[in-house]
């Protein structure tokens, strides 16, 4: 069963690469037995209906072979965004193409419970949005989480965003939801994204760097995603890029890139330096009230001139420039 599984997957994700593709292509490229490539593609025909014929192709001598096509358009896949300010959700062909988003604030205090039930109404009322498609054709939910994810245990380790430890998120979610659920950390299915339908595509060793609330990174080698032996690979905002620094970390360390020069590290440090009593525009923009200062009023603030957010700014991106030029130097991507 497992083995068939693989198989599977494998010719799927050749049909779906080459666009189109006839049977003895596919026997060519996967190495598998003609039988086994029949068999599976009947069942990918006829039962799950993930891949269609579209006519004949030319002669080489005998038949014409029968094009294959993988059949994007009327199957379709919900995705989840659990970010710390936003939770968003998609469903979406499977071809790529949204055909409903929602998103709504995170409930960031509220707990894992809370938070759970937000985002299993959300699946649900995706499912829901479009009269016309049948729920059978949705083939799973995606989510992607920022945090340490454990591929092995299927754990959320740590999640220092959401102050989570060892949570079960797919547990949490199976007795509300319909769909096989899978998850991984946001910044490596970001890479995984990029390698799919991005500026990735051409490239077969690549890093994604991605800076929000967080700083995390996803590594594509030779064209696979680097996940080391846990999945805990591409943490590139606990880096220690000043060791003198004692600006803690939610990690507890000191000095991490995403304690100094992340979404949250911008807002922070900003709020600081107005408590010390330094001049700038966000005293008024956040009505005489440092702690509600946050990182999009730093960039208003820096795209009307002001010092303090330039500063702000400016330092950060010199901690983010000495983040890439190291992940540059070990992996040359």
């Amino acid at each position: 069963m497992y083995i068939n599984r693989l198989n599977k997957i494998k010719i799927l994700g050749l049909v779906r690469e080459h666009g189109t593709i006839s049977r003895a292509e596919i026997v060519k490229k996967s190495g598998l037995s003609a039988p086994t490539v029949t068999r599976i593609i009947d069942s990918l025909i006829k039962e799950e209906k993930l891949v269609i014929p579209i006519g004949m192709g030319t002669s080489n001598g005998g038949r014409p072979p029968v094009l294959l096509k993988f059949n994007g358009e009327r199957n379709y896949v919900i995705g989840i965004d659990l970010g710390a300010t936003t939770t968003r959700g998609v469903l979406s062909n499977m071809n790529g193409k949204f055909l409903t988003e929602i998103e709504f604030p995170t409930r960031l205090d509220a707990g894992f419970t809370e938070i759970i039930n937000d985002v299993a109404n959300l699946i649900n009322k995706l499912a829901e949005s479009k009269k016309n498609i049948n729920k059978n054709r949705i083939y799973g939910v995606g989510i992607a989480v920022a945090g340490l994810v454990n591929q092995q245990k299927r754990l959320v380790e740590y999640s220092p965003v959401f102050d989570w430890y060892d949570v079960d998120i797919i547990e949490a979610l199976e007795p509300r939801v319909d769909f096989p659920i899978i998850f991984d950390n946001v910044t490596r299915l970001m890479a995984l994204g990029g390698l799919c339908y991005g500026k990735g595509k051409k490239h077969r060793n690549f890093i994604c760097v991605n800076v929000g609330y967080g700083i995390g990174s996803g590594i594509i080698a030779n064209g696979k995603l680097l996940t080391g032996v846990d999945g805990f690979a591409g943490e590139f905002g606990h880096i220690t890029i000043d060791h003198t620094s004692d600006i803690q970390c939610s990690c507890k360390k000191y000095g991490c890139l995403e304690a100094l020069a992340s979404g949250k590290a911008i807002a922070l440090t900003a709020q600081s330096r107005l408590a010390r009593g330094q001049a700038s525009i966000l005293n008024e923009m956040c009505g005489g009230d440092v702690s509600k200062v946050t990182t999009k009023m730093v960039a208003d603030a820096a795209k009307q001139d002001d010092e303090l957010a330039k500063n702000v700014f400016t330092r950060a991106m010199e901690y983010i420039g000495l983040g890439i030029s190291n992940l540059i130097n070990i992996f040359n991507p």
